[in-house]
């Protein structure tokens, strides 16, 4: 199974982006090393795609001087094989059992998506996506379960109902899509999430440090948890 491995670096610049430092190492640098990593016990790729706006890709370059990456504006799909396996796959609004895998080869190309915001992903959580992938599904992503309790709130701030969160899941990267599925025109993302509203995405157990580090708090969380 050929494996592309993509960094996303998206977003625009702020107190804490894909250049911020935990522990000195920007948080590009530490994502690209932790799909490496991962990337290193499956002898498979050996390089990295960081995918980051235009008026940001010198600076991301810079953060990941020494690295194997190349660094692009949008993220590679098969030349003329974008989204041909998908006919089948969204030929049904209701999934059924093994919607999605008859088009596509267990041995089909994969792309692993990482967010650059979640650079405490360990290695583990690559091998493991990439694990399940191998047994032919569409996708695949991981998943924590939902701790808290959440409510639903209508527009006037008024508490309207209390979902059952054992369903629930938090989604998390790094997540595994078939390659031939992605649209250049669309975020890759949001075709991992189209995907599974069809129900053509497995998943595996997250990682509690695979949380995105988006705000001051989560910054100081981070740094604690490297030193």
């Amino acid at each position: 199974m050929n494996v592309d491995a993509v960094v996303v670096a998206s977003g625009v610049p702020g107190a804490v982006d894909a250049l911020t430092p935990v522990g000195g190492v920007p948080m590009i640098a530490r994502s690209v090393r932790a799909l490496l990593a991962g990337l290193s016990t499956t002898e498979r790729s050996d390089r990295v795609i960081v995918v980051a706006p235009a008026g940001r890709r010198d600076a991301i370059e810079r953060a990941c001087a020494g690295l194997p990456v190349d660094v692009r504006e949008t993220v590679p799909v098969a030349a003329g094989r974008a989204r041909s396996g998908e006919a089948h796959v969204g030929q049904r609004t209701t999934p059924s059992p093994g919607d999605g895998l008859r088009d596509i080869p267990h041995d089909d190309p994969v792309t692993i998506l990482h967010d650059a915001a979640r650079p405490l992903a360990p290695p583990a959580l690559v091998a493991a996506v990439l694990a399940e992938a191998a047994t032919g599904c569409a996708a695949v992503v991981p998943v924590l379960p939902l701790t808290d309790t959440v409510k639903l709130v209508d527009p006037a701030g008024i508490v309207t109902a209390t979902p059952d969160r054992a369903d629930l899941r938090v989604l998390q990267t790094p997540q595994v899509v078939r390659t031939a599925l992605l649209d250049p025109a669309e975020d890759p993302f949001a075709t991992i999430l189209r995907l599974a509203a069809r129900g053509h995405v497995r998943h595996v157990p997250g990682d509690p440090a695979a949380f995105p580090v988006l705000t001051a708090w989560d910054l100081r969380l981070a740094e604690l948890l490297v030193h």
